[in-house]
Formats: C-alpha cells, structure tokens, sequence
C-alpha cells in the first residue's frame, strides 16, 4: 500500500529568538518570522508578538517533552492565528522580497542567519482562517523544523483540536501597528 505523500512547508527564517515577557509564562519574538506552506503560500508573524511557546499543561508537558524543547516556530505561527483568526499572507515572491532586501541572510558571529526585515504593509494582507486549517498549519510547520518526531508531532496536533479558548477569543488585528508595539 502506497504511504500517502505529507503536506509539508518550510521556514524562510532562522530559529526564533524570544525575549521573556514582563507577564509570566509568556515571551515575546525578537524578529520576523516566514514560512512557505507546502502551495507556496508565505506566511508572515511579525516580530514583538508574544507568545507562550507549545501551550502544554504543567501537569502533562513531560509527556510532550516540554514546553520550550523544541524549535518553537509552530507554536508562535499557531499561537498567532489563535489569537487573531487570521494569519499575514505575503503578496508578493521570495526573490522579490530578496530583491528589496527583506529577505537576506547574513553572517553574525561566525554564523550564517536567514532574516526577514519589515514587510511593508502594502505588501500584507489579513485572511481568515479556520479552527481546522490553522492546527492543520501547525502540524505542517512542526514537520517542517524536521526536530520533532512524528509521534509528538500527531498528539499535538489531536491536543489543539480540544483547545476550546479558540471559540471564547478574538483579538483585532490591524496591519499599521505591527512594527510598534507587542501585540
């Protein structure tokens, strides 16, 4: 029997740099986040979003290895489209945002870094998503850090499916704030 092929994306940035929050439990991002889904899509998670990191109970976070174990660029992408219901669509190519430079990838430290600067917001747009294709997106960005076995990868991916504050919360996003402030 042929195994079905995975959907799976990849991020266009480094490993997230996150900076603890004045409120506990919480952090906030540092610099720019992308990612391509598997259709080519780029996504886009501004810097000074605050998160919680893989949102695990206390009491069962050792069964998932932990909060903060792994790379945790799905759980700020997954965290962003809970909050707001919608994720930041890139309306334009990878070798244009090279091309203005807001793509690159530099050497700091004897170490090569993919960055992405600001993106100008008439380069954004706000899309909808769905309960199911923002834990469906999850699931393809924890693949994509290629760091998390798929077994815990699987159970994460059925644990969002009972994280209920989704249906209680909705946040307002507007494009002309994200560079100035934590949102």
């Amino acid at each position: 029997m042929k195994q079905k092929e995975q959907k799976k994306g990849k991020f266009l940035t480094g490993k997230a740099v996150v900076k603890q929050s004045e409120k506990d439990g919480l952090f906030y991002t540092c610099h720019n986040q992308l990612y391509e889904d598997y259709n080519g899509e780029l996504i886009f998670v501004p810097r000074l979003f605050e998160t919680d990191g893989y949102t695990i109970n206390n009491n069962l976070a050792f069964i998932g290895g932990g909060k903060m174990q792994w790379d945790i660029r799905p759980a700020i992408g997954h965290d962003f489209e809970c909050k707001y219901h919608k994720y930041i669509k890139v309306c334009c190519s990878i070798s244009e945002l090279k091309n203005m430079n807001i793509l690159r990838t530099i050497e700091k430290n004897g170490e090569t870094l993919n960055i992405c600067e600001n993106i100008p917001t008439e380069y954004l747009k706000l899309e909808k998503t769905s309960f199911n294709e923002s834990n469906s997106r999850f699931k393809r960005m924890m693949k994509a850090v290629d760091c998390i076995k798929d077994w815990r990868i699987n159970m994460m991916r059925i644990a969002v499916n009972f994280n209920l504050s989704w249906f209680f919360t909705h946040n307002c996003l507007y494009l002309d704030k994200l560079y100035k402030e934590t949102i």
